[in-house]
């Protein structure tokens, strides 16, 4: 993707924001090369959180990057070699932290999620970097959304199942374990008892309309897996199962 003659996702600098570039230039052009790689590297997942990246600016954008290392005297050959390498390494740390958001020290849902924010503000924050700098801005458009709605559009799918989306709250978690809680333990009721245990959360109006078929939709996922699942038990503890999950969506309204 990155060839020597059309050096692929790297910047438009020396023509854009011209005083600014050449006094970086004079002042660390290695350093200002090592950036507009790192630029070119982030760029490639900007796409996906809500920035517009311009691919068909790329050979531009590289051929200003040689232009300026050769104002600072350094070869073709040179020029290329920083903004390369940089850009390598920051697609390779911008593909971590997109993995990063799905990983977790442990199981708990809430730190999961807690990590999935962390992450994306993380690729957000230096998306805008980009987007803000003046030969950046030639590859990646800065977004008129805030970094929060920004936040939410790129996380609240990958959160779904956990149930903390940002439209999701602790009354619909509390809905999901109920029904999770039906689900396993179907064989021990009869489909009016079942009824019963969710019925509220299938009331009309019980949640706004603007997330009302999310939340069904979420519901339907964890009944879903857990008809699934191979989880067996016995009278007793789905009692005592059920007796705690009604007492918890009882509290949660």
């Amino acid at each position: 993707m990155f060839k020597r003659n059309a050096l692929a996702l790297v910047a438009t600098l020396g023509l854009m924001g011209a005083n600014t570039a050449q006094a970086q230039v004079e002042q660390d052009p290695v350093a200002r090369l090592n950036q507009l790689g790192r630029y070119a590297g982030q760029a490639t997942v900007c796409g996906e959180f809500g920035f517009k990246v311009h691919q068909e600016r790329v050979e531009s954008y590289a051929n200003s990057a040689i232009a300026l290392g050769a104002r600072a005297g350094f070869s073709e050959t040179l020029s290329y070699t920083y903004v390369k390498n940089a850009m390598d390494n920051a697609m390779r740390q911008a593909q971590r932290d997109i993995a990063a958001m799905s990983q977790g020290d442990n199981e708990d849902e809430a730190s999961l999620a807690q990590n999935v924010r962390g992450q994306a503000r993380k690729i957000i924050a230096a998306c805008r970097e980009v987007a803000r700098d003046p030969a950046g801005r030639t590859i990646v458009t800065d977004s008129s959304l805030s970094d929060d709605i920004l936040l939410r559009n790129a996380t609240d799918e990958l959160l779904m199942p956990t149930g903390y989306a940002s439209w999701q709250t602790p009354y619909m978690r509390a809905g999901a374990d109920m029904i999770q809680a039906v689900t396993v333990c179907k064989t021990h009721l009869t489909r009016a008892q079942s009824d019963a245990y969710v019925a509220e959360l299938y009331a009309p109006n019980r949640f706004p309309a603007a997330v009302e078929n999310k939340a069904r939709a979420y519901f339907e996922f964890w009944k879903r897996r857990d008809e699934m699942s191979d989880v067996s038990l016995d009278a007793t503890q789905c009692n005592r199962l059920l007796t705690a999950r009604a007492d918890k969506l009882k509290a949660a309204r």
